[in-house]
């Protein structure tokens, strides 16, 4: 069994402008476990172009403030107290159109992304 904190993550940043932060807190490396689970902090007017989750499942939950993610014409808030399912396939967009910082769990089967995510420059190089 492990416990990890926020402090003994590995911190990233998508190289887009106005991005969220990515803490990875389990998976993604050599030999690690099959499923993975990062802390994602999106500032008010933050966002993420469309992309993919590069071959995982992911669950959203905020634990602080709400995001939007959106597919295609379809659009949906959610905020603490919801979970929302992207599936491996799916191209989303996603973006914090609040006044408050957003704070998410996500949590990705297999870890694949969070392996990309290891990949991406640290927040001070972005």
């Amino acid at each position: 069994m492990q416990l990890r904190t926020e402090a003994d993550g590995l911190v990233r940043k998508p190289a887009s402008p106005n991005s969220p932060v990515v803490t990875v807190l389990f998976g993604g490396e050599e030999g690690g476990p099959d499923v993975g689970l990062v802390r994602v902090v999106v500032p008010a007017g933050a966002a993420m172009p469309t992309h993919k989750h590069n071959g995982s499942d992911v669950i959203l939950t905020p634990v602080e403030g709400f995001v939007r993610i959106v597919k295609g014409e379809e659009s949906i808030d959610v905020h603490v107290g919801d979970s929302a399912l992207v599936l491996k396939d799916e191209a989303v967009s996603l973006s914090n159109p609040g006044d408050e910082t957003a704070h998410l769990l996500v949590a990705a089967g297999p870890a694949d992304f969070i392996a990309g995510v290891r990949s991406w420059p640290e927040p001070s190089t972005v």
